[in-house]
């Protein structure tokens, strides 16, 4: 499949439409007309509405504010494919090439209608971006067309889904786990250790309340919020002391707001 056209010929055809000039709309079909109708054969699911939908979009770039040539590929894809999704009816008629002369006649309910031309047929440019074609762009097929003077009836609206079960936001409790803070071994340079801070039952606002300790210095800090089942660390410092190494070994306490505490036990012994 060939590339796109050179945007020199993008400029000319703008400059041709906005002009207004004889034959313009059947330039840029006889340049973007084959990639246009497959383009929209994809949508639609068949050759002869797809021929239809770009015979509809090209008619109405007599009256259409025309784009920059560096948008104006993309722009005629949009046209097109918004004629797909407007659900064009099936129509008795039918597009014919005539000759090299490329003059495009579309024959529809007895309107004869001229793609005026006098260039040669171009070779077929390239698909359109991917990210033209939406994954709603695609139509319903159905059995039996729909008149385009009938009224189209509101689309039912989706369900709105239901709701999942919202955490609880009232008070919890806190559960403390102390298992990294029992034995920890203090000699010559303080060490740290963390508990582990969880949410039971609901949303809990915590902080360090209070720390005791005996023969060595520890100290702890903290606060914060969490919601039911979330946990958090708070680091523990032990600094051993002359008593600390008197005795061998020392304990303390971290106590929580709004409940729990946790208890710190470390030896201090020399090597």
């Amino acid at each position: 499949m060939s590339s796109a056209p050179p945007l020199n010929e993008d400029f000319r055809l703008v400059e041709a439409l906005q002009a207004q000039r004889p034959g313009a709309v059947g330039h840029v079909y006889n340049v973007y007309g084959p990639e246009l109708v497959e383009y929209a054969e994809g949508l639609l699911g068949e050759h002869e509405r797809a021929v239809e939908a770009v015979r509809e979009a090209l008619l109405a770039l007599r009256d259409a504010e025309v784009p920059d040539a560096g948008t104006f590929r993309d722009w005629l894809y949009e046209l097109v494919h918004d004629q797909c999704r407007s659900a064009p009816v099936r129509k008795r008629g039918r597009l014919v090439v005539i000759g090299g002369a490329a003059a495009a006649v579309a024959l529809t309910g007895g309107m004869l209608v001229l793609f005026e031309s006098t260039e040669a047929e171009p070779k077929p440019s390239a698909t359109p971006p991917v990210a033209m074609v939406t994954p709603d762009a695609t139509p319903t097929p159905t059995s039996t067309p729909t008149p385009k003077d009938e009224v189209e009836k509101p689309a039912k609206k989706a369900a709105k889904p239901k709701k999942s079960r919202e955490e609880p936001t009232g008070p919890g409790r806190l559960a403390v786990n102390d298992g990294d803070c029992h034995g920890v071994r203090a000699a010559g340079l303080p060490t740290r250790c963390y508990l582990r801070l969880t949410a039971v039952g609901g949303t809990v606002k915590w902080s360090v309340s209070s720390v005791r300790d005996r023969a060595g210095r520890v100290s702890a800090g903290g606060s914060g919020t969490l919601k039911a089942g979330r946990s958090a660390s708070v680091a523990v410092t032990v600094r051993p002391t002359v008593l600390c190494y008197v005795g061998g070994r020392g304990s303390g306490t971290v106590s929580f707001t709004p409940g729990g505490s946790a208890s710190v036990t470390y030896t201090c012994w020399r090597r």
